[in-house]
């Protein structure tokens, strides 16, 4: 009991100690770890990154190397994924592969008076190879900057003391060993959080100049695993490092680690609110003060149909094609102008419709005032946005234009407004040729990305109705030429686990080919309709079923497919697998770009569960998001990472080139691809689609409005 008393003095003493001094760092950037998280050396810091920071690293040591993605998820809450190779891990001559998740949330803020504190989980998630567990304050004196902490797990091996936690609940007292309790499973370890013995942490740094930061850290961790496991030897607890940091967010770290060897890393953080390319700004057709219509062929007789004479409506045409906006329908009723528009070049529905408004003025005659603009996607209405010319004509330039033309705007459900569709809207075909990176399904021990040439195209027959394809030509692909990762449990269907069979060669592939129907059953309902070969591994039918009202931050669907696993050896081949999938789903739009999601149901191995995910979605269309799955298939059975989880992201084209582009880079990043948990990738499914022209995306976007 003595010791523990003494050790809750120390640890106050010491985070008492830093309550004065200024904030020359307060808003900048911390360093991250070797670790790939905000930290000094090993030990972790209390400040966080920057809210939506977005850092990529990698460094090593001796035999140890790591890669890590970090993430500001909100101002407060933060996360990791790290990946590491350790050469000879014993038992067994070989490298380990190692995937591992943290997560740390801010407590309280730096202030004047107030060091900022930070409690964090590391690799919580993994197999418990550097599982640990702290409580962490940092204060910043000018140049210098000092962080004091108290860990659990490898953070508490060094020079360790009763857990201060034991006077809440004897529990608190043992944990498991840190040496022996590495698994393969990644289950979560509630019972070990916080558990056993604690140790003291800390360590200064100080900005030698602008861009030089030295750091001295007293190391709290022991390395038992890398002594047990590599013969690893630690001589000092005292790491020594100094790093020098570029303006473009580039950071350069060489350390002397452990009082025996030297280690590097590098680092680069970036925010996906400013891209590269930097912010557009305003741009396109400006508003044109109402002209004469006789020159527009307005004073032509009008059709029937349409209410617009023949060549008035071919002039329109021409004009919002110049903006990438295909007119779909049109019908004038008195001063009343409506249009369905597709938009084919902006990724924000938001400036397509800005764009055609501008463009409109142009060609429009005087007595034209409402302009009623329904954009669509896979040949359904999205939303009616409603507009006076007027506003138009007065917002023009003015600093508050875009948040004073929405506010003016009225959003509606578009089902009320009917429309010939088929005039104009089919037939269609469109194609692009690209490349494309990303990770393969195949063994997570071999993490090296495939990339190659993509071919997709699409041909309308009807209006919703349309056949799609997508073809791919490997030209990196990497291959052990071993079999693929094999079920963890003889009582799972191998329905991911063996897609190593589907990345083992370098043919072309029919990647996706199908038949597909969107439409509008009901008021605030959507359908989809899919059959044909759906993704990489499946062919079959899928139906999905979306309420979602065009104002409102609740959505939800059902989805029902029955598909059959593909022949890996032919490329139009199925195999003998089938099964019945199917999820109901919830989702939540809570604002400021944050969006949760919830899908239950019957998995493609027949499991029964739930997948929870939460993105965050900046105005340029940057995403970034995780997820977790659980079904009743048990960790045992489902093996290594115990459950599906991951790291979801997609970038739009524009976000690194600057011109405006629908393309997005979209990619999943998974520990591992176990069997428990796997969901039939479908890439049009209803949501994602619907919701870019409802009242939440609009009002998120209206920004690019007069861009």
């Amino acid at each position: 009991m003595r010791s523990r008393r003494i050790a809750k003095i120390g640890i106050m003493s010491l985070v008492a100690a830093l309550p004065a001094g200024g904030l020359v760092w307060a808003q900048d950037r911390p360093t991250l770890s070797f670790f790939g998280a905000p930290g000094m050396v090993d030990m972790p810091v209390a400040t966080p990154m920057r809210d939506g920071d977005v850092s990529l690293s990698v460094g090593g040591f001796d035999s140890t190397a790591r890669a890590a993605f970090s993430f500001q998820i909100t101002p407060r809450l933060s996360g990791s994924f790290r990946y590491s190779w350790i050469d000879e891990f014993n038992p067994g001559p070989e490298a380990r592969f190692d995937r591992s998740f943290d997560l740390r949330f801010l407590l309280i803020e730096e202030t004047d008076r107030l060091p900022a504190l930070t409690i964090g989980l590391q690799d919580f998630g993994g197999t418990g190879i550097y599982s640990g567990e702290y409580l962490v304050g940092t204060k910043t004196f000018g140049r210098l900057r000092a962080t004091a902490g108290l860990g659990w797990g490898r953070f508490g091996s060094r020079n360790g003391f009763d857990n201060p936690l034991g006077v809440l609940s004897s529990e608190f007292d043992d944990r498991g060993d840190i040496t022996t309790g590495i698994s393969d499973t990644g289950q979560l370890d509630f019972s070990d959080w916080f558990r056993g013995e604690a140790a003291v942490f800390g360590g200064l740094q100080y900005m030698a100049t602008d861009q030089l930061m030295l750091t001295l850290e007293y190391s709290s961790d022991a390395y038992e695993t890398e002594e047990d496991r590599l013969g690893f030897e630690q001589d000092s607890p005292i790491n020594l490092a100094a790093t020098y940091r570029f303006h473009n967010g580039l950071d350069l770290t060489g350390a002397w680690l452990y009082g025996n060897t030297f280690g590097l890393a590098m680092s680069y953080t970036f925010n996906p609110a400013n891209p590269p390319a930097g912010d557009p700004g305003p741009g396109g057709p400006r508003v044109t003060p109402r002209a004469s219509a006789a020159d527009l062929g307005w004073s032509l007789p009008a059709e029937p149909a349409t209410g617009v004479p023949a060549q008035a409506e071919a002039g329109i045409a021409e004009r919002l094609a110049a903006e990438g906006i295909t007119l779909v329908a049109l019908q004038r009723q008195g001063s009343t102008l409506r249009l369905h528009l597709r938009n084919d070049r902006y990724y924000a529905e938001a400036q397509g419709l800005g764009r055609a408004a501008r463009a409109l003025t142009g060609v429009l005659p005087p007595e034209v005032e409402t302009l009623v603009l329904i954009p669509m996607r896979e040949g359904v209405a999205l939303s009616a946005v409603t507009l006076q010319r007027s506003d138009l004509e007065e917002l023009s330039g003015d600093v508050d234009g875009a948040w004073k033309s929405y506010a003016r705007s009225d959003i509606a459900d578009a089902r009320p407004y009917r429309a010939d569709l088929s005039r104009i809207e089919a037939p269609r075909l469109s194609y692009a040729l690209d490349g494309y990176l990303g990770p393969t399904f195949s063994d997570p021990d071999n993490p090296v990305a495939e990339g190659g040439l993509r071919f997709d195209a699409s041909y309308r027959l009807a209006p919703g109705l349309s056949v799609k394809g997508q073809l791919r030509q490997p030209l990196v692909r990497p291959s052990s030429h071993e079999p693929p990762v094999g079920a963890a449990s003889p009582d799972v269907p191998q329905v991911r686990s063996d897609a190593g069979y589907f990345d083992d060669d370098s043919d072309l592939e029919i990647r996706e080919l199908t038949l597909d129907h969107i439409g509008r059953p009901a008021p605030d309902y959507y359908s989809r309709l899919s059959v044909g070969y759906l993704e990489q591994m499946y062919a079959g039918v899928s139906g999905e079923l979306l309420w979602k009202p065009v104002s409102g931050p609740l959505a939800l669907g059902a989805e029902v497919n029955y598909v059959t696993k593909r022949d890996p050896d032919e490329a139009l081949g199925l195999g003998d697998y089938d099964v019945v999938t199917g999820h109901v789903s919830a989702y939540y739009d809570f604002g400021q770009g944050y969006m949760g999601q919830i899908d239950a149901g019957r998995y493609l191995a027949g499991d029964w569960g739930a997948t929870f995910a939460l993105d965050r979605e900046f105005d340029n269309g940057f995403s970034l998001g995780a997820y977790f799955t659980l079904t009743d298939v048990s960790k045992d059975d489902f093996g290594e990472g115990s459950f599906d989880k991951g790291i979801r992201f997609s970038i739009p084209l524009s976000w690194f080139t600057g011109e405006p582009s629908r393309r997005t880079f979209d990619s999943t990043l998974r520990p591992i691809n176990g069997d428990g948990g796997a969901r039939l990738q479908v890439s049009n499914r209803l949501y994602d689609e619907i919701r870019q022209g409802h009242v939440s995306e609009l009002r998120e976007d209206w920004g690019s409005f007069w861009e």
